[in-house]
């Protein structure tokens, strides 16, 4: 019984041996697919220069240090790459981009000392700059207290004229008005005139009619002058009739008023006819005396 069944196992088993090696005869041998191999990247060299003591990196990884006048080497690939580097204090940078075309060292300079110039002179610029401004402003300041001081001074003497000038006219007023009541002038508060209550009484040309102004004393005061004719006209008043003529301030006139304004021509003056019920004016020779000219003098408060 154990003899068939040994038998039996080899028999099977030399069976599969044989469609084993059938099938190996009709499709022949099974080959696994090799491996391709990597494929190696081309590349190159870098010399990097530095004129300066730097820190300095590729494609922003840091690489380490360069002393001033020295190099460094580094491997890269073809293709773009960028090369920076700063100073050992960090406030100066440059960066370079290159591109990297062949397997040929490339060297790339790295110039720090141009920008550490350009900051020295932004920075010595910005310094002068506002040393100027500095400048300018005290100068200014200088200025404008001057300008104060000057203000005040100004100011205090309009204050000081004001004062005096009030003083002047307040004086004015009481002997304007001690004359006024003596019945030897008239004051126009309306122009700030005053006026000889009469003219001088008698026929004068224009030359005796300016004389007679000038040298005139009365009422304290002795700057009196002939009046112009729109001086003249401003005391005419229609309404108004002091005997047989139309005057303001009830002053007292005995014929044609004498004007210190120039007539029709330059030797000719204008006098003006208080008589009619309308203000006339007429011109005449500074030479000539009518028995009807006159002089009416006046003169300014405060002057």
């Amino acid at each position: 019984m154990r003899i068939r069944t040994i038998a039996g196992w080899v028999m099977a088993t030399a069976m599969t041996v044989a469609a084993l090696s059938a099938l190996g005869q009709e499709e022949g041998p099974i080959l696994l697919p090799k491996p391709k191999p990597v494929a190696k990247l081309a590349g190159s060299k870098l010399l990097i220069m530095c004129d300066m003591a730097c820190n300095w990196k590729l494609d922003g990884e840091a690489k380490g240090r360069i002393e001033a006048g020295g190099s460094a080497m580094a491997n890269v690939v073809l293709g773009q790459h960028v090369v920076a580097a700063a100073t050992l204090d960090g406030l100066d940078k440059v960066e370079d981009e290159i591109e990297v075309k062949s397997a040929v060292q490339m060297i790339v300079h790295l110039a720090l000392q141009p920008v550490r110039d350009a900051r020295f002179k932004a920075e010595q610029e910005a310094r002068d700059k506002a040393d100027q401004e500095a400048r300018e402003k005290a100068a200014q300041e200088v200025r404008d207290k001057a300008a104060r001081e000057e203000h005040d001074k100004e100011q205090k003497q309009r204050e000081q004229a004001a004062q005096e000038r009030q003083e002047r006219e307040q004086t004015e007023r009481e002997r304007a008005a001690q004359a006024e009541a003596a019945g030897l002038v008239w004051a126009d508060l309306a122009t700030g005139l005053m006026w000889t209550r009469n003219d001088n009484g008698s026929a004068v040309n224009w030359h005796q009619a300016t004389d007679y102004c000038r040298n005139l004393q009365l009422g304290g005061y002795s700057n009196w002058r002939l009046p112009t004719i729109d001086e003249l006209r401003r005391i005419y008043d229609a309404n108004v009739k002091v005997g047989n003529f139309h005057v303001k301030g009830n002053l007292q006139l005995s014929g044609w008023e004498w004007s210190n304004s120039q007539g029709e021509y330059s030797d000719q003056a204008w006098l003006l006819i208080f008589k009619f019920n309308t203000a006339k004016w007429v011109s005449f020779s500074l030479g000539n005396r009518s028995h009807f000219f006159r002089a009416l003098c006046v003169r300014r408060f405060g002057e």
